[in-house]
């Protein structure tokens, strides 16, 4: 009995010190995870006041159309192309043709449709179909009504038959992929759901295990241990490759790509572990208000950092106002050298504010790549995304634009300088009118400008009659032709039929083009 006491009370005081040793890593685990759903709230709520995300997610409904009135092309080299393009153009513009594009997820019938039509492309007829889509519960079912008035309907689990008939010696006889309407709408949601949220939990639990976490007020300091660190990565590519919104996407590239996965799980089983233990992994995360405001980690080896993964959000509330994301990674055969060779950097920032009403957003991104090599010293990228948007004005309260620089490095006395190899940028402006069932955006012109090395300039200005509407309800419904080809039953003769008559229908289509 004496010993059977001592047993339990040493078996509660190591219980003790393991939740003791547990309790900031559980902690950790805690704050990323309200973290990210809190981020992830913010921008849903962006999202449903500006496009209707949730409600469409759900059951709803998309437009995009698209009419060239006007265009203005400025450039060194524009009047020999205008020369041959200008009378084309001109008839699209004179003929009012167009774009539509519409996607529809109903519900109700549990299908996604998609189609994409030319307004006005033929003589006396508004709206000619270019390819209808719907994807049911059973069948994939594709048409395009003008060109042959059947549908082409395959079972919605077998896709991977069909391209298989297709691509034989690409695609494996037996590669399955379920695109049902059921698994579809798993891709549509932005987080995890419960069974998945588990599993990144359970990784999360591995990494930290026995890592060394120390705590000074809001600050963690932690260093991992490099065998949780190689069961951890496994851990992690199971609850990715079975996280609901992925999975059967996953499925079908791990089949497609069977011999390129098992490579990549071998080098993991040899090469890449006994790399991994000899680097050392740490992180210091700040945090506020039981919420991540910065979270650094670094992979060194022989003493040298060779990443550097940093994240930082200010405001919860706007999250948009003052995110960053920087990465470097060094290469690290070339650590024992005085160089920063074969460095990759990448930096991401948003800035503005978000509210019910009004959305004011930049983004801003850029990447190098330094390869210290003779004949390249620096390749950069820059990038700039703005999104403006206040439904509480009438007119002119909306536009959305970027603009993009490529660099390339130097050689020889100026290596390490940056030249200009493009810049692009683009802006759409118009107007947005929200209503409770609807949003619709207007686009009134959009415009383009290239600039390049040798000082040439090129400047687009084009007049449109476009617009981008969401929908909580369906404006229009997509609907196939009543007859269907079975493409997996369908016998080779027959193909040889339906293409006889596609043919003779598209030359007979071809006189009553509208140019």
């Amino acid at each position: 009995m004496k010993h059977g006491k001592l047993f339990v009370f040493s078996l509660m005081i190591l219980i003790f010190i393991i939740s003791c040793g547990n309790k900031d890593a559980k902690n950790i685990i805690s704050i990323k995870n309200a973290s990210a759903e809190k981020l992830i709230n913010s921008f849903t709520k962006f999202e449903n006041n500006f496009m209707l995300r949730s409600d469409i997610a759900d059951n709803g409904y998309e437009q995009l159309n698209f009419f060239l009135t006007d265009y203005d092309i400025q450039g060194p080299k524009v009047e020999k192309f205008l020369q041959s393009a200008a009378p084309f153009i001109d008839s699209v513009i004179e003929n009012k043709i167009g774009v539509t594009s519409r996607f529809i997820n109903d519900k109700k019938a549990q299908a996604f449709k998609f189609s994409y039509a030319f307004n006005n492309i033929l003589q006396n007829e508004e709206k000619t179909d270019v390819i209808n889509i719907v994807m049911g519960q059973k069948n994939i079912e594709a048409a395009s009504p003008s060109i042959f008035n059947k549908a082409f309907s395959i079972p919605a689990q077998d896709l991977g038959k069909a391209l298989a008939l297709i691509a034989p010696k690409e695609v494996p006889a037996n590669l399955n992929i379920d695109l049902t309407y059921n698994t579809l709408r798993t891709f549509t949601s932005i987080q995890p759901d419960k069974a998945s949220q588990k599993r990144y939990d359970k990784a999360q639990g591995i990494l930290y295990k026995h890592a060394v976490i120390t705590r000074n007020g809001d600050t963690y300091s932690i260093v991992f241990n490099n065998d949780d660190i190689v069961k951890f990565i496994p851990a992690l590519v199971n609850a990715v490759k079975n996280d609901n919104r992925i999975k059967a996407l996953w499925n079908f590239y791990e089949k497609l790509f069977e011999k390129e996965f098992k490579e990549i799980e071998e080098k993991f089983n040899t090469e890449i572990k006994d790399k991994i233990k000899e680097c050392s992994f740490t992180e210091e995360l700040i945090v506020k208000d039981n919420l991540v405001i910065k979270d650094i980690c670094t992979v060194s080896t022989k003493g040298k950092e060779i990443v550097h993964l940093e994240t930082g959000i200010k405001n919860y509330e706007n999250p948009i106002d003052g995110m960053t994301y920087t990465l470097n990674i060094t290469d690290p055969k070339l650590i024992d050298k005085d160089t920063k060779a074969d460095i990759i950097s990448f930096v991401f920032a948003t800035e503005g504010t978000i509210t019910d009403t009004t959305a004011k957003i930049d983004y801003s991104a850029s990447m190098s790549v330094t390869n210290d090599t003779e004949k390249s010293s620096l390749s950069d990228i820059d990038m700039h995304y703005y999104f403006y948007a206040d439904t509480t004005k009438q007119n002119d309260n909306f536009k959305i634009g970027m603009d993009a620089t490529a660099y390339n490095g130097l050689d020889g006395k100026d290596k390490g300088t940056k030249q200009v190899l493009m810049n692009i940028a683009m802006q759409a402006l118009g107007s947005v009118e929200k209503a409770p069932d609807i949003i619709i955006y207007k686009v009134d012109t959009i415009g383009m400008d290239l600039k390049t090395p040798d000082t040439e300039q090129y400047t687009v200005q084009l007049e449109t009659d476009a617009s981008v509407i969401y929908s909580k309800n369906i404006l229009e419904d997509i609907v196939l032709p009543n007859d269907t080809v079975k493409v997996l039953e369908t016998k080779v003769n027959e193909w040889q039929a339906i293409k006889d008559e596609i043919t003779a229908n598209l030359n007979a289509l071809s006189t009553l083009l509208n140019l």
